[in-house]
């Protein structure tokens, strides 16, 4: 248990220190908005480059690990489609945002940080493993069932393929995560002056990053339905994470450490891409946002059960 308090703790008072400065006004918020951007662009992308660097990937790993995870959120979407017309303030565009917030986890932000506290480098392996296609398969697949829900006739898949892979291409965490690799591969050696850059900026991003998450709820109070509110956290910090685990215990016969992993990150609350999408769509915002707000409250008592399951 203390091993446990050890790893979660520091990270929820960090969230919290966030959250009661925004609310204090200590920091603005184009203040938190610059703190978020110093986090997305100078931080992360270091810390995940390190991580991807020096790992030694195994192909059959990296597709068993991919395949519970995207496995589990193709069930979790098949559920959406069937149940969600039936919950008011669900089913605009035909639920795609819910599909999108029952599904996309703050890997970020909160996941790189218990990943890292809780298993080292094994951790963020296994998180860089889903960050690299976690937006891409999100963004691709909710747009095209939103646009075909919306009747929109001209939408062409290959269009929405190609928009998603430019701002791929400007994202610096995949940018960071593909050099990362390229790098590994090349076997390329790093000046000692850049080993330190980068481990300055990367030790920041854990810190940082859960500080910034803190100033970001603030901004995102719980408001609306909250019968759909509660559908949505059910759905992503209960639902899913289970039918992760289950899908990597009997079905891809993951190791133990791996199996925790994809369940934690299974369990994490919705992400801020999913506010994003559902402003885009104007498909349950409110109860997104609820949601993003609702989600990282409780997940301080949900991740350190699963923690606990996974024999952290």
């Amino acid at each position: 248990m203390s091993d446990l308090l050890t790893v979660i703790l520091p990270v929820f008072v960090l969230i919290f220190a966030g959250f009661l400065a925004a609310k204090a006004k200590l920091i603005g918020a184009e203040g938190a908005k610059g703190l978020s951007d110093f986090v997305l662009y100078f931080c992360v992308p270091p810390l995940l480059f390190r991580t991807m660097q020096t790992v030694n990937l195994d192909a059959g790993s990296t597709l068993r690990v991919w395949g519970v995870y995207y496995s589990a959120v193709a069930i979790i979407w098949a559920i959406v489609a069937i149940a969600v017309r039936r919950i008011p303030g669900l089913g605009a565009a035909g639920g795609a945002g819910t599909a999108f917030a029952a599904t996309f986890g703050n890997l970020g932000m909160i996941g790189l940080s218990i990943a890292y506290l809780a298993f080292g480098d094994e951790g963020l392996v296994i998180a860089a493993l889903i960050i690299a296609i976690h937006s891409a398969n999100h963004w691709f697949f909710c747009t095209l069932w939103a646009e075909f829900a919306l009747r929109r006739q001209d939408v062409s898949p290959g269009a929405v393929a190609a928009s998603v892979v430019l701002s791929l291409l400007k994202n610096p965490i995949v940018l960071a995560l593909m050099f990362g690799a390229a790098w590994n591969a090349l076997d390329l050696t790093m000046p000692a002056t850049g080993e330190r850059l980068i481990a300055l900026a990367g030790d920041a991003a854990i810190p940082t990053g859960l500080f910034a998450l803190g100033l970001a709820v603030a901004a995102y109070p719980m408001r609306g339905n909250l019968t759909a509110i509660g559908a949505l956290i059910v759905l992503k910090m209960l639902v899913f994470p289970l039918t992760a685990w289950a899908l990597a215990m009997f079905v891809f016969a993951l190791p133990a450490r791996e199996t925790g992993l994809v369940a934690l990150f299974a369990a994490l609350p919705t992400g801020m891409n999913a506010y994003f999408f559902s402003v885009k769509f104007d498909t349950g915002v409110a109860a997104v946002t609820g949601a993003i707000a609702a989600g990282v409250a409780l997940s301080a008592v949900s991740i350190p059960l699963v923690l606990h399951l996974a024999g952290v």
